[in-house]
């Protein structure tokens, strides 16, 4: 153990002496890359891919010797230097990288930050988020690099299990940019831990709509069908059992009538249903519970109510709540609904399309 630990002491103090510089305000514009540049920069990724780290490195630092302002191969020499554990030389590098103004920005952050992170200085590593917040809110056309931010800050409180933090920073990421599919996701999936079983569902069915074939796409999907999933019946009697949480939190929003409400939508049939099939009724459940969202006047000032609640009305009003719903059956398990999809795929398109261009009203 005594071996250990003094590399381990000099690597925090280095990690530590690094991060305490001030991050730099992107201002340089990054270069492309030229073909053969391209063809470089893949096959290092594919060493990096192979756990070949050095021989990674070798080829980005090519690129780089011609090329010193491809953000690209400087990001994808950080992330080399960080998997082979050089935290040091991965901080150096990701903040030569955060002086520009490039796709890769905010992964530059992200690398400085675990750097902090993985030495037990998570502190510091909020810090580096929270000094890129604040250079980059008065510049509009960081926009997309700030919701990165949160949603990293997001990350950082959900792995210390500060799930208030967590969701307010998650949140901010979504408020700054709605086309954004893991602050949704991860929003949900935290929603969901912390009984918000209306937020959850609301949050799931904006990320399927942005990542539909993932892996995280079936948590998503099995969020929505959670929610609406049948009340319990009675053996003997056949009488459904509705439980409603008395504990659940409203400061999200009051969501009891909605409690009393999801388990039957999918198990109380009208003499109209009798003919419909599982899937026909749960699509028709969905848009029952939209139409009581958008009904909500007490969700209008909620976070709920600006950001997902349009959403899901203008989904509904553009008759798109059949490719949405026999989407989430799919993605859910139900291999039926492909039938569906594959007879409707224009249609389908067309949904996939509107829902990627979406945009609530600031």
């Amino acid at each position: 153990m005594k071996k250990l630990f003094f590399p381990t002491l000099v690597l925090c103090i280095l990690v530590a002496a690094a991060a305490a510089q001030k991050l730099p305000k992107p201002t340089q514009l990054p270069s492309p890359l030229s073909a053969e540049e391209s063809k470089t920069l893949n096959a290092g990724i594919v060493h990096h891919d192979a756990k070949r780290y050095d021989e990674a490195i070798a080829q980005y630092d090519k690129i780089l010797s011609g090329n010193a302002d491809a953000t690209i191969a400087l990001y994808e020499k950080a992330l080399s230097l960080y998997a082979k554990g050089d935290r040091d030389k991965a901080m150096e590098v990701a903040y030569i990288g955060a002086k520009y103004k490039s796709d890769e920005l905010a992964m530059f952050y992200s690398i400085m930050a675990n750097c902090l992170d993985d030495v037990g200085k998570s502190e510091e590593a909020l810090k580096v988020y929270r000094e890129a917040e604040s250079m980059l809110k008065s510049d509009i056309g960081m926009a997309r690099h700030l919701s990165s931010v949160y949603f990293n800050i997001g990350v950082t409180y959900v792995r210390q299990k500060k799930y208030n933090e967590a969701r307010a920073e998650l949140k901010k990421a979504v408020e700054t940019n709605f086309g954004y599919a893991s602050p949704h996701y991860l929003l949900s999936v935290v929603y969901q831990g912390t009984k918000y079983k209306i937020p959850a569902f609301a949050a799931a069915a904006r990320f399927l709509t942005l990542e539909y074939n993932s892996q995280r796409s079936a948590t998503a999907a099995n969020i929505i069908t959670e929610v609406l999933k049948p009340a319990e019946k009675d053996a003997k009697t056949g009488s459904i059992n509705i439980f409603m949480d008395l504990n659940a939190p409203k400061d999200e929003g009051d969501f009891g009538m909605y409690d009393l409400l999801l388990g039957t939508l999918t198990t109380v049939k009208s003499d109209k249903d009798k003919d419909k099939t599982e899937n026909e009724i749960f699509v028709d459940a969905l848009g029952t519970v939209i139409s009581l969202l958008s009904e909500d006047k007490k969700l209008g000032s909620s976070f709920v109510g600006k950001q997902y609640v349009p959403f899901l009305a203008e989904l509904k009003k553009k008759g798109h709540l059949e490719s949405f719903g026999y989407m989430v059956l799919y993605i859910s398990g139900k291999k039926d609904a492909m039938k569906w999809l594959e007879a409707n795929n224009e249609k389908f398109g067309l949904f996939l399309a509107w829902s990627k261009a979406f945009q609530p009203a600031k």
